[in-house]
């Protein structure tokens, strides 16, 4: 009993303190900056001004030009990370998608911590097929799991009859992966199923009853803490 109090209360101490560990909020559109860097899986770095990048589901392609002037034309296999600079009309981007009428009604469980230099892209395959670059969400406690934006974790809907977008960033789905394995979709109707792959083998987390998906940036806070090690 002794030592499932102190588990509660080890929980509780990561569910309220640690606040600059929070999930990112997502950009629905690729970030309105022009300056930032590319990591490629051989270790160069190019850094300089992004020309343009090629969106699908997630990022195909990233244009670059270096402080040299020499241009890159880079594919997502190549690159292990691409980081987009933050500037005034990344944050006014910020703002403008957090603002909209769908999440001011439901903003319960909305992510809306925002990056402070970088907004982060990381090279990823969504069920071993082709690799494409998704939105790290958890850049600053991605030592066990890495979570990603689903970009078409998104629904369409009615409201006072106008059509507007349910985003992605109200995040009803994510992709984790956990110690660099593949992808693991998680949603707000799979969570209990998924909480059990991603964290069951925490002994302090595997008998917690009905976890919900807006407490997962907790739970995967605890786990790092109290339970990678175990």
């Amino acid at each position: 009993m002794k030592s499932l109090k102190l588990t509660f209360l080890a929980f509780l101490a990561i569910c309220f303190s640690l606040s600059a560990q929070q999930l990112q909020q997502p950009l629905e559109e690729i970030p309105f900056s022009n300056k930032g860097y590319v990591l490629l899986k051989s270790g160069e770095v190019v850094e300089g001004t992004i020309r343009s990048t090629t969106s699908g589901r997630g990022i195909n392609q990233v244009k670059m030009e270096d402080a040299h002037g020499i241009k890159h034309t880079l594919k997502a296999a190549e690159i292990q990370e691409f980081a987009v600079a933050m500037n005034g009309a990344v944050r006014l981007q910020y703002f403008s998608e957090r603002g909209s009428s769908v999440k001011k009604l439901f903003s319960k469980d909305q992510p809306t911590a925002m990056p402070k230099d970088f907004i982060v892209f990381r090279n990823t395959s969504i069920n071993g097929e082709k690799e494409l670059l998704l939105q790290l969400l958890n850049p600053d406690f991605d030592t066990v799991f890495e979570v990603y934006y689903d970009p078409f974790a998104r629904k369409t809907t009615a409201l006072e009859g106008d059509w507007i977008t349910w985003t992605g960033d109200k995040h009803r789905a994510y992709f984790i992966s956990k110690q660099g394995g593949p992808l693991v979709k998680v949603k707000k109707g799979n969570y209990t199923k998924a909480f059990a792959t991603l964290f069951g083998d925490c002994s302090h987390l595997a008998g917690l009853r009905k976890p919900k998906l807006m407490d997962m940036e907790k739970h995967i806070l605890y786990y790092q803490n109290y339970c990678v090690f175990n």
